[in-house]
């Protein structure tokens, strides 16, 4: 029971979380036509860093990690694997970026079974890859025009992945602003030698993207939407490592798909922009997949209490 209850808490916190982040990532198409990725996020996490720490003094939270060295770890890898995701969109397709990240939960089935001898059973696995087929429909990369670029996003997705099993089995005793200045400090610090080397070496205008971008100066609309999507990011990150350390990290990483979900509502709601029918049969792929993966845990949850 206490499994299943960890489980259902942590597909809570994953969901919610999608629904947080994936509102606050649709602004962020109007920011790449203000600013760089880099000066994006350097400010947003010079406004991330001040949040996360007055919220952990509000609760009384300590922000001294416990595991300084795995720590870093965590903060590398999934820090690693956002900034790729996000450079990687002034590279292709958001559609191809985006199916590539989101291969995550099947780097964190491939990274379990051979790194740590975790059993999977036939299954989960069948419900991971239709899981992962519904975020292709969802998606609809353009299969015609894949290039050696393509590459990028999957790393972004094995990253992710990485320090997803990262947190569940070395920073579970981390608290949840703990994980989270870890990455924001790491993404800020990685975008500032960026932005520096952008801002001192400038590609000629014409060859300019989002991810090539230096300082560009400051707008109050900049301010704006930087502020706003550091609060949804910062809140974001926080409640996912939450449900990192709550939950089984492969059942989190499908409810993760969710984000797509999300983002699909969100567009529709803010923007108006409809899915097609492709779209919509991943969007249920994607809802069954995740439905499927936790009747199975309840069932391995209840097959262990009558053993013990």
């Amino acid at each position: 029971m206490a499994i299943l209850n960890s489980n259902l808490a942590a597909a809570f916190l994953a969901l919610l979380a999608s629904a947080i982040l994936s509102f606050s990532d649709n602004f962020v198409a109007a920011l790449s036509e203000i600013s760089g990725l880099w000066q994006f996020q350097v400010v947003r996490t010079l406004f991330a860093v001040p949040m996360i720490v007055i919220v952990a003094m509000l609760f009384g939270i300590s922000l001294r990690p416990r595991q300084p060295g795995a720590l870093i770890l965590r903060s590398v890898t999934v820090a690693g694997a956002l900034l790729v995701y996000f450079a990687t969109l002034g590279l292709l397709p958001v559609s191809q970026a985006g199916a590539g990240l989101f291969s995550a939960p099947i780097w964190v089935m491939l990274f379990s079974v051979t790194g740590l001898g975790k059993r999977i059973g036939r299954r989960r696995v069948v419900a991971m890859a239709a899981g992962f087929i519904g975020v292709l429909l969802l998606l609809q990369p353009d299969l015609s025009n894949l290039t050696a670029l393509s590459v990028l996003p999957l790393l972004a997705g094995a990253l992710y992945g990485l320090g997803a099993l990262f947190t569940k089995h070395f920073c579970e005793a981390e608290s949840a602003p703990v994980l989270a200045l870890g990455v924001f400090v790491t993404m800020g610090l990685a975008s500032l030698g960026l932005l520096s080397f952008f801002t001192l070496y400038p590609l000629p205008v014409e060859q300019q993207q989002f991810f090539s971008r230096g300082w560009e100066g400051i707008s109050a609309q900049f301010l704006i939407l930087t502020f706003g999507q550091a609060v949804g990011a910062t809140v974001a990150v926080s409640v996912i490592a939450q449900a990192y350390r709550a939950g089984e990290t492969d059942f989190v990483a499908v409810c993760e798909y969710s984000f797509l979900v999300f983002a699909a509502v969100w567009s529709f709601v803010l923007w108006g922009q409809t899915t097609d029918l492709l779209a919509q049969i991943g969007i249920v792929t994607i809802l069954i997949s995740g439905t499927v993966m936790f009747i199975l845990d309840r069932n391995a949850a209840s097959r262990d209490r009558q053993i013990r």
